[in-house]
């Protein structure tokens, strides 16, 4: 492998605001730049609370604050500036061929304005359930997989990868997901105050609906519950209803916050793969999920029964939280079984992103 990269890789992306989707993107760019590629991030909008990075160049496009309602008007502008970042960045290479890697499906039209460059797709999810069903995801749907055919696919675990197969397109690899090692710094013990942790985001899938109408019903039968939420006005909502509210905490304030909780809730319908949920059963919490996807691939074994069908009810879901909480015998015995998948898993998919990272980069620093 050369230790100097021939092409520059472009990773476009919506914005850096903080999110696990940006944040596994902002990693896998950090790996290959590691592994001698010369990539730069490219975002279209600002964000009031951004990632950094320390190494990855970052090129803005605009100074746009990202905003749904403006976002239409602003986007043609932005597809513009890209083909011109594009073109004047070919003029300037000197014969040797760029690529582009698409995170997001936002970004995918920009790569139909560069058919001259090779492209890169980082699917972690299952992008056109972000929209309501209808003409709109159809769309959506399609263009996903017009453009994830015409590149190479990098999938983020098994669960993607199946979906992409059904469609007959076929993973270049699985750079696998997995929370790091420091997730695992505190001790699983049966003493814990706080009943159930919760994620509390925005997003037509992620149902701040049904945990509004949980959180209603904990209160009413007395489960203390805690909720970590990105978003200022998700905590005023959750005033009163929550027994604390965490508005973007560092990691290891969750770390602490998981190791005082006994049960971490999910009631996404999709997720490419429900990362907050993993990261709290490295500190012990039992995870207790509406079956959205992506949490199959580490409830599997014991926590079957704690994966619920979408069509479960509140008063359901309530039921199990109750069950669960009135055996703490049982509940410990889940706790200890959630720390040792989360030590099994951790200690394959290390395997399983590296060879898909040492695959990529073979091919993104290959002479021209």
């Amino acid at each position: 492998m050369n230790s100097v990269p021939v092409k520059t890789l472009l990773m476009p992306i919506p914005s850096l605001r903080m999110s696990g989707g940006n944040k596994e993107a902002l990693r896998l760019a950090e790996e290959l730049q590691l592994g001698g590629v010369d990539i730069r991030i490219v975002t279209l909008w600002r964000s009031q609370h951004e990632l950094t990075s320390s190494n990855v160049p970052i090129v803005h496009l605009s100074s746009y604050l990202a905003d749904r309602f403006n976002a239409r008007v602003q986007y043609p502008i932005l597809l513009l500036r890209f083909l011109f970042y594009v073109l004047a960045l070919t003029r300037s290479s000197e014969g040797c061929k760029n690529a582009l890697i698409l995170t997001h499906f936002s970004t995918f039209p920009l790569a139909w304005l560069a058919p001259h460059l090779a492209w890169y797709c980082f699917n972690q999810d299952v992008e056109w359930m972000f929209v309501a069903d209808g003409p709109k995801r159809t769309l959506l749907r399609k263009l996903i997989l017009a453009t994830s055919r015409r590149a190479s696919v990098i999938t983020t675990n098994a669960y993607i990868s199946s979906l992409y197969l059904q469609e007959g397109i076929q993973p270049l690899g699985q750079a696998s997901i997995w929370p790091p090692k420091s997730w695992l710094s505190h001790a699983v013990s049966g003493e814990r105050d706080i009943d159930v942790v919760m994620l509390l985001r925005r997003g037509h899938m992620k149902r701040l609906d049904l945990y509004l109408e949980i959180l209603a019903q904990l209160n009413r039968v007395g489960i203390s519950s805690a909720v970590v939420t990105p978003d200022s006005e998700i905590r005023a909502s959750v005033a009163g209803l929550a027994g604390s509210c965490f508005l973007r905490p560092t990691d290891e304030e969750i770390k602490q916050l998981y190791g005082r909780s006994k049960i971490f809730l999910l009631l996404s319908d999709t997720e490419g793969f429900g990362l907050p949920p993993l990261e709290s059963m490295g500190s012990g919490c039992v995870p207790l999920c509406r079956d959205s996807g992506g949490p199959r691939c580490y409830m599997d074994g014991a926590f079957v029964g704690n994966l619920m069908s979408l069509d479960a009810t509140i008063p359901e879901i309530l039921l199990r939280l109750q069950m669960l909480l009135a055996d703490p015998g049982g509940l410990l015995a889940f706790s200890l079984e959630a720390r040792r998948r989360f030590e099994i898993g951790l200690l394959s998919t290390i395997a399983q992103r590296k060879e898909c990272i040492t695959r990529l980069l073979k091919i993104l620093t290959i002479d021209p």
